[in-house]
């Protein structure tokens, strides 16, 4: 049976997993996703001193990205070495399971059809080989498969491309597969999730049910299945900073018997449910769209008090398709306002950015409060890359919100500092400028976002921008700072003459190589100082009225802008000598 026909096996191991074409839901991974995991999978193999190494590293990568295993599990299942009998690693490692999955790996041009079918031999020999002329592990792993009769399920991975073939009894996790694997997950992180819920009482009309939950049994779900229920939600946990929360946290406290009464209940989402006996039901990959505020000021307080009394109305509502779940999530949040910044999360874009974020140990906050909802062990994983930490305050918390890095990312990569300042919401979803900017053309690449935020966040920390700067003028100045930045960098370093957005590789070394970028940033500080001392920018300053009107709609006309390109020919001396280093790093 080939991946397209199974709807089980390995599959039911994996968290979330569904055959690739069996999953009729999915859509293409974007390009810059893609490219992002092929290259996190070469640096993680090719970081080793030989082809072995290389060939143990690979593996090493899927078991724990793809399969989810531990490090430790991970590195516990590998086998691989002399006299292996073609078995790379297994999983589970505990025996746990009632059927157990062998793995095959091959890097680079290991891969052929040929270790394919090879792989299939070997499994059929292993049973029936001497356990006494095996090495110890692998005696003992086909000593577990006997005693407990364990069902086998043979996966072979690859980085390579396979192409089509029938491999009766043989999964096949090819680049496009692992891929589409990631991409899934990603998208839909609630698929293959079971939860069940027991509801006082409901009432079903059609593809819905209508309950009243226990807050003790709400408090219970959203426990057991906190890392998925709530990534969906077009808005997180807001804590207590809104007056709707600090209501919620005062009735619970003091009449936790009006609840009921004073609140709209909560929407969970699924792909389906099953009814059971005693108002029981069994969901299958369930998303709270609408009631996360509620959700968690509930779990706050359960963890405050232990006489958690009270009722809530639930409503549980199968949808179609990603498309319903999207408008069920839209429509359905109404009890505080949603701005564009929280619309970000249903983005296929910025999800991709996030998953490219945390693999540099990034939280990329597309959701607001998310960050705050994820348990301690898990936010202490993000810690930064050291690399372009040190553009970072020292106490920055490595969250980069999706509405900063817009901002940032309008004013420096686009240059539209004004825009970028005088409205920001604009460039968000929904907002009116944002298809324009965020179209299908766009590559879905993490360092568009990251590269203008690290600039904006260095010149707050390092060259006192920004509201803690103290200078008069270049309080207001940070975006505008960011937009000279990479117009020095783009036009007069790499002279780069078409879209920035399309030369976004070549920033790489230069923003690794600290130094050197904190010298153009000087530079840059240089001539922006210059301009604001300028008599030509101070009459129009003072034409605007106020510094904020002046950042708002003047700085980046016309006449300004030839200002700007005159104090760039000042420092022509320094852009020569910067540009011969950034020569040498290519």
């Amino acid at each position: 049976m080939n991946l397209a026909e199974r709807s089980s096996g390995l599959l039911e191991y994996i968290p979330g997993a569904k055959p690739v074409s069996y999953n009729y839901n999915s859509t293409q991974p974007l390009d810059g996703f893609a490219q992002n995991v092929k290259d996190s999978i070469k640096e993680y193999a090719e970081s080793a001193q030989n082809e072995v190494e290389k060939g143990h590293n690979f593996l090493q990568w899927v078991l724990t990205r793809v399969f989810e295993a531990t490090e430790d599990d991970a590195t516990d299942a590998i086998i691989d070495g002399a006299n292996d009998l073609g078995i790379d690693a297994y999983l589970p490692v505990d025996f746990s399971e009632n059927k157990i999955y062998l793995f095959q790996s091959k890097y680079g041009t290991s891969h052929s059809i040929e270790a394919i079918a090879k792989f299939k031999e070997d499994v059929r020999r292993l049973q029936e080989k001497d356990i006494a002329k095996m090495r110890p592990e692998l005696a003992q792993l086909v000593t577990k498969i006997q005693e407990k009769n364990l069902k086998i399920e043979c996966i072979y991975v690859t980085d390579q491309n396979v192409e089509e073939e029938f491999f009766d009894s043989i999964e096949i996790y090819d680049i496009d597969v692992i891929v589409q694997k990631l991409w899934d997950r990603i998208k839909k992180p609630a698929a293959g999730k079971r939860a069940s819920i027991k509801l006082e009482t409901k009432l079903r009309y059609q593809d819905t049910l209508l309950g009243i939950l226990k807050l003790r049994e709400l408090t219970n779900f959203v426990t057991k299945n906190k890392e998925y229920v709530f990534e969906s939600n077009i808005r997180q946990w807001m804590q207590f900073k809104t007056t709707v929360n600090k209501g919620l946290r005062e009735t619970l406290q003091e009449v936790p018997h009006k609840f009921f009464y004073y609140n709209n209940g909560i929407t969970i989402v699924v792909s389906d449910f099953e009814e059971q006996e005693d108002n029981s039901i069994v969901l299958h990959s369930p998303q709270i769209v609408n009631g996360a505020q509620t959700s968690n000021s509930v779990l706050d307080h359960a963890r405050r008090t232990h006489n958690l009394e009270g009722s809530i109305t639930v409503t549980i509502i199968k949808a179609a398709d990603e498309l319903d779940q999207n408008n069920i999530t839209k429509y359905r949040n109404s009890q505080n306002a949603v701005r564009g910044k929280d619309l970000v999360s249903l983005m296929d874009f910025h999800k991709s950015i996030k998953s490219q974020m945390e693999n540099i140990h990034y939280f990329y906050e597309i959701q607001a409060g998310s960050f705050d909802t994820k348990e301690k062990s898990h936010q202490s994983e993000f810690v930064g890359d050291p690399i372009y930490n040190k553009y970072l305050p020292d106490n920055h918390k490595k969250i980069v919100v999706a509405k900063d890095a817009i901002q940032a990312f309008i004013a420096g990569i686009e240059q539209r500092p004004t825009e970028a300042y005088s409205s920001p919401a604009q460039f968000l979803p929904r907002g009116s400028k944002y298809d324009e900017v965020f179209d299908e053309k766009l590559r879905d690449d993490f360092r568009l976002l990251l590269y203008p935020y690290l600039i904006k966040e260095y010149a707050k920390k390092g060259i006192n921008y920004g509201k803690k700067g103290g200078h008069k003028t270049k309080r207001y100045a940070t975006l505008f700072f960011v937009a000279v930045y990479f117009k020095i960098l783009h036009e007069k370093i790499l002279h780069t003459k078409d879209d920035f957005k399309e030369d976004i590789a070549k920033l790489e070394p230069i923003f690794k190589s600290v130094k050197l970028n904190q010298r153009i940033l000087k530079l840059t500080d240089t001539i922006v100082t210059k301009f604001l001392e300028d008599t030509v920018v101070d009459d129009e300053m003072t034409a605007a009225n106020t510094y904020h009107n002046f950042f708002s709609h003047h700085v980046w006309q016309d006449s300004m802008v030839r200002v700007i390109e005159k104090k760039i020919k000042q420092e022509e001396e320094e852009i020569t000598s910067i540009q011969k280093l950034v020569h040498d790093l290519f």
